[in-house]
């Protein structure tokens, strides 16, 4: 993987923060070298880099904005939603007036937005909806409902081809709780299997939540559900997976030969996920180009300094600091449906190598 945080070519401060990983990490700030980009500044929070993805939006908008001449600075949490919030204070004290923020807790990411709120800094809530606050200008992520959709239609498919009818049992992971893309995701996924669960074809061995996205918890989720399998002698005949590192932690307590006859989704298409769709051990994965959403980040950034405000017909629900419903200005982005059949398409697209696939 390219080093994320290399420094850009010309006309870039560099200062200090505590990096992803536990490395000395550099805190970057592009120089505008364009009349057009005017005033304006982002500063950009991620949660983590233990997702590939997370990487990939980084250098992304990162390359995006110096393309633009648009000040940039960057940071990442490591996972930790007090390190996001004093990262995103030293980014306010900076003098930044966008905030992309893809926040680590979605509802403890509410006190980050109102602090930038108090200094009028817009900000966009990037792939994970921060939630508990009103004040978020506008949301960007693909349609998680319709990537559920795709695994869940993609499992319900595959069990016909195995009993000639949609039945078998199968395990539940869901993502993270604090993640407010996990429920969307398991929502459109359930929805394609609940009639089938209703009516006792599909059987839920286990359903469980793998915190913080981790696949050791996915590990332990699946070794547990193996072992219900086998006190109810049974076989697990499908995992709905939320992502590709999730899939991998399943896999892992699988091993690969049991894997192989085993139905398992992902989601992000990350190469490690796609290396293991090609040999064989994951199933499938659903695709949102990261490097889309990354540019339309910046783009937004650019029409909500210059017109205050971004038009978009799309609405996403969330609840505001009382609880009570609300609905935020939405952009919903698509995603595509990858497996050993059509997984070229990613080189074809330039987001991963032949290298980065194949080996």
């Amino acid at each position: 993987m390219k080093k994320i945080w290399a420094l850009l070519a010309t006309g870039v401060m560099v200062l200090s923060l505590t990096a992803c990983g536990g490395k000395k990490e550099t805190l970057e700030t592009g120089a505008p070298t364009q009349e057009a980009s005017g005033d304006l500044f982002i500063g950009l929070s991620m949660p983590t880099f233990a997702e590939e993805r997370w990487s990939i939006d980084t250098e992304t908008i990162k390359n995006y904005c110096e393309e633009k001449g648009i000040k940039l600075v960057t940071a990442c949490a490591d996972g930790d939603s007090n390190k996001q919030k004093e990262q995103v204070s030293t980014m306010i004290t900076q003098g930044i007036n966008v905030l992309i923020l893809a926040p680590n807790d979605g509802n403890a990411a509410a006190a980050i937005v109102e602090e930038a709120k108090t200094e009028d800094i817009y900000v966009i809530s990037y792939d994970r909806l921060v939630t508990g606050t009103d004040l978020v200008d506008v949301y960007i992520t693909f349609n998680s409902w319709r990537m559920g959709q795709i695994n869940g239609e993609y499992i319900v498919e595959k069990l016909v081809e195995k009993y000639g009818e949609p039945k078998g049992n199968v395990v539940l992971l869901k993502g993270d709780p604090g993640d407010s893309c996990a429920p969307l995701y398991f929502g459109g996924a359930y929805a394609e299997l609940k009639p089938y669960i209703e009516s006792g074809a599909i059987n839920v061995i286990s359903e469980n939540d793998c915190v913080g996205w981790k696949p050791e918890e996915a590990t332990k989720h699946v070794e547990n559900a193996m072992s219900i399998a086998a006190s109810q002698g049974i076989t697990i005949d499908a995992i709905l997976a939320p992502n590709d590192g999730t899939a991998g932690g399943a896999i892992a307590a699988l091993g690969d030969e049991m894997a192989k006859e085993t139905i398992i989704t992902g989601m992000d298409a990350d190469a490690a996920g796609c290396q293991r769709i090609v040999a064989g051990t994951q199933s499938m994965t659903s695709w949102g180009d990261t490097r889309q959403m990354g540019k339309t980040a910046v783009d937004v950034a650019i029409e909500l300094l210059e017109k205050g405000t971004y038009p978009t017909s799309e609405k996403e629900e969330s609840v505001d600091a009382d609880g009570n419903k609300i609905e935020v200005p939405a952009v919903l982005l698509d995603v595509t449906f990858i497996d050993k059949d059509n997984i070229d398409i990613l080189i074809d697209e330039g987001y991963h190598t032949k290298e980065d696939i194949y080996g």
